[in-house]
């Protein structure tokens, strides 16, 4: 593969490559990566997406280079041109020295034009509507936790996000029964249920969304749940958190399952006391720590496979 924006972008069978390959180069680390140079650009704070993949690839004989994301995108300070430079031509320019770009950024635009103006791959550390190498680790995660377990059912409660439009998309292509709980002003619009459908059907699981959290968890392997103001959204703190409340993943909630087996994910940052409790965060079932360092090993996979083909070093 060229670049790595979405999940959607692959097929099931790709998808079990990378994880089987992570776990591979976990234990046995092969220098794939030397002599590569990673540009890394971050509009946002990150903390296990970059750490994580940055120790990936000095693991894999890499070296990452971090560019001021201001350097790439419009800041209007360059008065009176609406930016530095033009987005083409950064790329462009970093295309000359840099081997591939992981970056984080807040529009998905923003990542489809820099894989169109530049001619190295590009990698989503997060966007807007987007979160692979979150969605790779969680399914790493859930796999450890479920061995040769191909009947799961997985319940995202609280935001329709980015996290979640991931997890969804990977567990789908899985086969799992995915379910959603959020509130009706925060649900999915009408595209995304239509595409979830038709992901499960064409992969044999299942999805459904309502607004009762209760309802939702009944007979879930795993309970997942997202901070609810996302990035960028700080401004909307007082109007979401009255619509959020009743989805707090609390130990009434978690006990509602009726499996003794559940798990809790969550993919941090973690606002303790706001959409999870400190019990349930901090529960025996809970897998965040997992989760984080699954970021990692992920990230292995992902590399190898953006710059390997067949075994084979390409450009």
């Amino acid at each position: 593969m060229k670049d790595f924006l979405t999940i959607g972008e692959l097929e099931p069978e790709e998808i079990e490559s990378i994880l089987e390959r992570s776990l591979k180069l976990h234990q046995s680390p092969q220098p794939l990566l030397s002599g590569k140079n990673i540009g890394f650009v971050f509009e946002k704070p990150s903390l296990r997406t970059k750490i994580g993949t940055e120790v990936a690839i000095n693991r894999l004989g890499g070296d990452v280079v971090h560019i001021e994301s201001d350097l790439l995108f419009a800041n209007g300070k360059a008065v009176p041109f609406t930016s530095r430079e033009s987005l083409q031509d950064a790329m462009m320019n970093v295309s000359q020295w840099c081997d591939a770009l992981f970056a984080r950024v807040y529009s998905h635009t923003s990542l489809e034009k820099m894989s169109q103006y530049g001619t190295i791959p590009v990698i989503n550390a997060l966007c807007n509507l987007h979160h692979p190498m979150q969605a790779l680790a969680d399914l790493l995660t859930i796999q450890q936790k479920f061995p040769g377990k191909d009947d799961l059912t997985i319940t995202f409660v609280g935001d329709a996000n980015n996290v979640a439009f991931s997890l969804t998309e990977i567990g789908l292509k899985m086969g799992y029964q995915m379910k959603f709980s959020g509130p009706e002003n925060y649900s999915w619009s009408q595209d995304n249920l239509s595409y979830f459908s038709l992901l499960a059907v064409e992969h044999g699981g299942s999805f459904t969304a309502t607004s009762d959290p209760f309802q939702a968890v009944k007979g879930s392997d795993v309970i997942y749940t997202d901070t609810f103001i996302s990035m960028g959204e700080e401004h909307l703190y007082e109007d979401k958190i009255m619509h959020f409340e009743p989805y707090q993943v609390n130990e009434k909630l978690f006990s509602a399952t009726g499996k003794n087996h559940t798990g809790f994910m969550h993919c941090l940052p973690a606002h303790r006391g706001i959409e999870v409790t400190d019990a349930v965060i901090d529960h025996p079932e809970s897998w965040i720590y997992q989760q984080a360092k699954n970021r990692m090993i992920v990230s292995l996979g992902v590399f190898a496979a953006i710059f390997t083909r067949n075994g084979t070093h390409h450009p």
